[in-house]
């Protein structure tokens, strides 16, 4: 063998394992979550004749990727999250879906809340290991009686892609070290951002004009 082809074997020994442990280092790090902050496009004058009104949340209206369950378990997310901070003193979820803003006034009718939460997921998509996930949600709170916007708010947040740098340099230099070990994952990132909505939807509704960013 000449020396030539010996010199590009060991190169191949030392950068092909490399090119791999830079790969799987860079796709344990979590891409960031870009977080648009929440829109008020509807507010009340003031929120102190809602402070202990009741609220009914059916189930949302989601994109064709997400199914019946998803859109009770969005619904059941912001139930719990309402509660958790006290947003409302009484927050009941409505079995089943609505199909337009009267259908969901009728429901909070026969549940017996003063409003209703008509929901709506417009896409979701779970995204990779590199990233890739987006959501983005709007929600409108009608009064039941009177059938009018008290408070309509949309949010959106993405996750962009993070492909990894497979570069002759950070591979050569990725052949010299050590792959981290990986981390265990906190939840799917889907999800986690559906949260943050909640949280964020449930601060402006109590009042809050800034959000945590």
């Amino acid at each position: 063998m000449s020396i030539k082809n010996v010199i590009i074997l060991l190169a191949l020994v030392f950068l092909l394992p490399g090119c791999a442990t830079m790969t799987e280092r860079q796709s344990m790090a979590q891409s960031e979550v870009r977080k648009g902050a929440p829109v008020v496009y509807v507010h009340p004058m003031s929120i102190k004749p809602y402070k202990n009104a009741s609220i009914g949340i059916p189930s949302f209206i989601v994109p064709d990727n997400m199914g019946p369950v998803q859109a009770e378990q969005v619904a059941g997310l912001f139930r719990d999250v309402f509660l958790g901070k006290r947003t409302f003193p009484r927050v009941k979820q409505i079995k089943g879906a609505y199909g337009d803003f009267q259908q969901a006034i009728e429901a909070g009718k026969r549940a017996g809340t003063d409003l209703v939460l008509a929901g709506i997921v417009n896409y979701a998509l779970e995204g990779t290991e590199l990233g890739g996930a987006r959501v983005e949600m709007v929600i409108r709170l009608l009064n039941v009686e009177s059938g009018n916007t008290v408070w309509s708010i949309g949010q959106n947040m993405d996750q962009p892609m993070d492909f990894p740098d497979t570069g002759f340099l950070q591979r050569a230099v990725a052949s010299l070290s050590m792959a981290p070990i990986k981390r265990a994952n906190a939840g799917q990132v889907l999800e986690n951002m559906i949260a943050q909505i909640a949280v964020d939807m449930a601060d402006v509704i109590a009042g809050s004009r800034y959000v945590k960013r």
